[in-house]
């Protein structure tokens, strides 16, 4: 995903000593970009594009600058900090204005800065297909198998009727939904829920997708955070691959704390329909963090079938025609997996 870039401009001295502050104790997720000049500041946002601008009164920038940046004014005077004119009073502690400055950004850009946290410990990549695609199981699984080479990798499925359980075996116990309430119940015997609901496979470990899907319905951005945070603190993994089903609030909030999102798309026309919707919604600037990790990616099952239905159905996805055509389709878009 990448660090985000807090940019500090203004000539005065506090300036220098707020962006040394921030730069030594801020998380290692921020970059510092500091611009004390008198003038250039247009060319210098153009440059850093930066996630925020702080900025002191002697270095206005135009309104109509990067309309992404989420700006705030440091302030000698304590004054309303509105959406429109968010505003840090700069008489308190570094760590106290840097708090301010992440709450304000978290709340105008609707983005939680945890995800930054997580794109340094736990690299996500998730597959989606707007209108659902036969190939998408298959394709994620594939996913899952080849990341599982690089390091500890968790599958996670968040689709409707999937087949998972039909491919995977058809084995009862509990799924993510038990997990999510485990942890809404008791955060510290996460090790236990977890251990309660994981299978494994040579290359991955997963887990089921709810029973009900009415049940992912109920899954919060809250508990999201806490299933990763706790994946982050308590586990082993370096990847998680998810199945990501109807576009929902959940798979929004999801889909934007992922490195790269494999959107599977059919080549005929109504494949080609469905993926100029989508991208007339990536327009809009709210899905700006979505719409710069799509790739677009159109896996063919081949004349007569590469996957054929048999107990050897995961092996292909392993290691079969298939697998070598996923692999194919990931390094033309990303160039991650040899």
């Amino acid at each position: 995903m990448g660090k985000l870039k807090l940019a500090v401009a203004g000539r005065a001295t506090y300036m220098d000593r707020l962006a040394d502050y921030i730069q030594k104790n801020g998380p290692e997720y921020v970059e510092i970009c500091r611009h004390s000049g008198s003038d250039g500041l247009e060319n210098f946002l153009e440059n850093v594009q930066p996630d925020i601008l702080l900025y002191s009164r002697d270095n206005i920038p135009q309104t109509e600058t990067l309309e992404h940046t989420v700006k705030i004014l440091l302030t000698d005077t304590r004054e309303p900090d509105t959406d429109l004119k968010p505003s840090v009073f700069r008489f308190q502690s570094g760590e106290e204005i840097l708090r301010q400055v992440f709450g304000i950004y978290g709340r105008l850009s609707g983005r939680n800065l945890t995800c930054w946290y997580l794109a340094e410990n736990l690299q996500m990549y998730a597959v989606y297909a707007p209108g659902g695609h036969e190939l998408q199981l298959p394709f994620s699984v594939t996913c899952a198998s080849l990341w599982g080479r690089k390091g500890k990798t968790l599958y996670l499925n968040l689709s409707e009727y999937s087949g998972m359980v039909s491919l995977l075996g058809d084995q009862e116990g509990e799924t993510i939904s038990d997990l999510i309430y485990g942890i809404r119940q008791n955060k510290e015997k996460f090790q236990i829920y977890l251990q309660s609901v994981l299978h494994h496979t040579e290359y991955f470990d997963y887990i089921h997708p709810p029973v009900n899907p009415k049940d992912l319905y109920e899954i919060r951005e809250e508990d999201l955070m806490n299933l990763l945070s706790l994946l982050t603190e308590q586990s082993e993994y370096q990847y998680v691959i998810w199945n990501a089903g109807s576009f929902s609030q959940l798979t929004e909030s999801l889909l934007r704390y992922c490195q790269h999102i494999f959107c599977v798309v059919k080549e005929n026309s109504f494949g080609k329909y469905r993926k100029t919707e989508l991208e007339h919604f990536l327009e809009k600037e709210s899905a700006k963090g979505i719409r710069e990790k799509i790739c677009y990616v159109s896996p063919q099952n081949g004349n007569g079938g590469v996957l054929c239905k048999g107990a050897d159905i995961l092996t292909q996805l392993h290691s079969g025609e298939f697998a070598g055509q996923v692999r194919m389709l990931i390094r033309e878009k990303i160039e991650e997996i040899n």
